[in-house]
């Protein structure tokens, strides 16, 4: 007889608009960052040299892999590989869960005002400031996302009510209350997304330019297919595997986030005008939290992407520099053999 697994695990299991959420973000990161990259490049190759450039963006991958590099001193290069992945797996999924604890905070916040006229007017002068940017937020988040344009105005007034203490209105903590839980996966994908793109732009750059000082015209093409096919025989071998986990921890997070955002629709939460409807509306999500953190299909999920990139590290640490060494060898042998034989 087949056990059903409780209602609680699959709630929180991920579906298939999980998982292309998830991709669709991380490649739309990628081809962001890779063309603003391109774009700032054959700007600054326009009107200066490219050295500047390449300084910069090899700045900014050193910053990157800085962590793992100093960690490596001190332990083994695969944990130290091991480690950092674990916590942006960890952050994607577990964390996304533990980020909401900033909702207690904030209506503590609001509650501190009420007594300190002083700290009041400098916490709401600060809001305002930030106001336009949150505006911005809205009107991004509104054009991809149909569920969230459902979050009515009510248009209520703010005198004599919770809200007066605050630089904002009821409904855009509603809709901040909304946007939250995706914060944490967003930008896990952002991030290793604009790195790859950044990455892969210096490659094609720095191998056309390379080409072209060795070999002229000609060898712009060879020397930018000879720093691609190095960007991904580094990645591939161990990518297949790390890419995937990132992936599937921030789809994770994305189910729950759904699921929490979706609440505050269906639940009608943060439409209340006093603290108390704020910490009933704020006890509901923690609720959820409670919920997703001891679901145990967060920590099976956890622990067999923790495995994953534990081999992913290995083959990154073991095995990648000596696919990537064997087949840089037989590309620069066939160069030299094509422009050897074009001389």
């Amino acid at each position: 007889m087949a056990v059903e697994m409780p209602e609680y695990n699959q709630k929180f299991q991920i579906k298939n608009k999980d998982l292309m959420w998830s991709a669709k973000t991380f490649t739309s990161s990628i081809l962001i960052s890779l063309v603003f990259s391109m774009i700032l490049y054959t700007f600054m190759l326009a009107v200066s040299e490219p050295a500047p450039v390449s300084e910069a963006i090899t700045s900014t991958a050193s910053a990157a892999t800085a962590k793992v590099v100093v960690t490596a001193e001190y332990i083994n290069p695969m944990w130290a590989i091991f480690i950092f992945n674990s916590l942006a797996v960890f952050s994607a999924s577990v964390g996304t869960g533990l980020f909401l604890l900033i909702h207690p905070l904030l209506v503590r916040d609001i509650e501190l005002r009420t007594d300190n006229r002083v700290y009041s007017f400098f916490s709401v002068s600060f809001e305002k400031l930030l106001m336009p940017l949150n505006r911005l937020l809205q009107k991004i988040v509104s054009s991809r996302d149909q569920d969230f344009s459902a979050l009515s105005k009510t248009g209520s007034e703010r005198e004599g009510t919770i809200w007066q203490y605050c630089g904002y209105e009821k409904d855009d903590y509603r809709m901040f209350a909304y946007m939250l839980p995706h914060i944490v996966p967003l930008m896990i994908l952002v991030v290793n997304g604009f790195l790859i793109g950044i990455l892969l732009a210096f490659f094609i750059f720095d191998g056309a330019m390379t080409g072209f000082r060795l070999f002229g015209e000609k060898g712009i093409i060879v020397g930018l297919l000879y720093n691609v096919t190095y960007f991904f025989i580094s990645i591939v071998p161990h990518g297949i595997i790390e890419i995937p986990v990132i992936l599937l921890a921030a789809a994770v997070g994305r189910r729950f986030a759904y699921i929490q955002s979706h609440e505050v629709i269906d639940k009608e939460l943060f439409l209340g005008d006093s603290i108390e409807s704020l910490k009933n509306d704020v006890s509901n999500v923690m609720s959820t939290v409670k919920e997703y953190l001891n679901s145990r299909y967060l920590w099976k999920s956890f622990a067999l992407m923790a495995i994953m990139l534990l081999i992913a590290a290995y083959i990154e640490t073991y095995v990648t520099l000596r696919i990537s060494e064997n087949v840089m060898y037989l590309l620069d042998s066939g160069i030299d053999t094509y422009f050897t034989g074009n001389q």
